[in-house]
């Protein structure tokens, strides 16, 4: 009994090596490496770090929210009479179920450990990090310490992205799980940090999460299958288009090309609402 006990805890620990084996191409594992170290370093960043891009326009690093902290949980903020909110203190802790940022550890995890499912994913959901970037051009905000973090956030999905489609061909069904895993993150998000109640809320869940397109929560989640529509129509004409060509630089330009076009009719359109608002902090003189 007890050397068929050891017999299949071996088994397990052997299972468990297979399963984390680490990728045999060694451009793609150091790749993994080092985009692990750099999302682990904006980890340590997201959780201590306080300030947010809005009071910043307004305050500078003066403002009170400016600083690193250890406290995760130090979110204050009330509803005035007019509906607005004035926020005493803030914290980066919704920045963890950031969309960007999950296709970022998608994208490390498939360099570092070549799983076909994350491969899938990253490049299926690299139009995400796309269109975040395109969509906060605002030049003045790139000198800002959070910014430059999501842009290197944003960026850091799109390179890896475009290195796996240099390599491989997407195939959109098995890219399911990662592409209706970004639901699931979406409405984890709302669920925890929009205000009750959701629907009477619209347009103020700027403290929840920073998404690109703030879309109100007034259909429980349902409002984002419009986005799982448009990520899986652009993604299946992109795996059309590059099966049938050979050519890397060619395969890279196709996603990149669409999903730019894209950017550019939904911000015609009015789709794409970047957040904004007055966090009311700053000490007037």
């Amino acid at each position: 009994m007890h050397s068929i006990m050891i017999k299949s805890g071996l088994s397990l620990v052997f299972s468990a090596g297979v399963i984390m084996k680490l990728n045999q191409n060694i451009f793609e594992r150091r790749l993994g490496f080092f985009f692990m170290v750099l999302w682990i370093l904006i980890l340590i960043f997201y959780l201590t770090w306080d300030g947010w891009l809005y009071e910043w326009r307004d305050c500078g690093y003066s403002g009170p929210n400016q600083h690193f902290d250890l406290d995760l949980l130090d979110m204050k903020y009330e509803h005035t009479s007019d509906g607005g909110i004035t926020y005493f203190s803030t914290n980066n802790l919704h920045n963890l179920i950031y969309l960007c940022y999950l296709v970022f550890l998608i994208g490390w995890l498939a360099l570092l450990f070549g799983w076909e499912w994350a491969k899938q994913g990253a490049m299926a959901t690299m139009g995400i990090s796309l269109v975040a970037a395109l969509s906060t051009l605002d030049l003045s905000d790139h000198v800002y310490m959070l910014q430059i973090v999501y842009d290197v956030v944003h960026l850091s999905g799109i390179v890896i992205g475009a290195y796996l489609f240099s390599k491989y061909y997407l195939k959109t069904s098995k890219s399911l799980p990662i592409v209706f895993g970004t639901w699931a993150v979406y409405l984890i998000s709302h669920l925890m940090f929009t205000p009750w109640p959701f629907w009477e809320k619209v347009g103020q869940a700027y403290f929840s999460v920073n998404q690109i397109n703030d879309l109100p929560f007034f259909l429980f989640g349902v409002e984002y299958t419009l986005v799982l529509a448009i990520i899986l129509s652009v993604n299946f004409l992109v795996e059309k288009l590059n099966s049938r060509t050979s050519n890397r630089v060619l395969r890279v330009l196709i996603p990149i090309g669409l999903y730019f076009v894209l950017c550019l009719v939904m911000y015609s359109m009015g789709l794409i609402i970047v957040q904004d608002m007055n966090m009311g902090t700053c000490i007037k003189g």
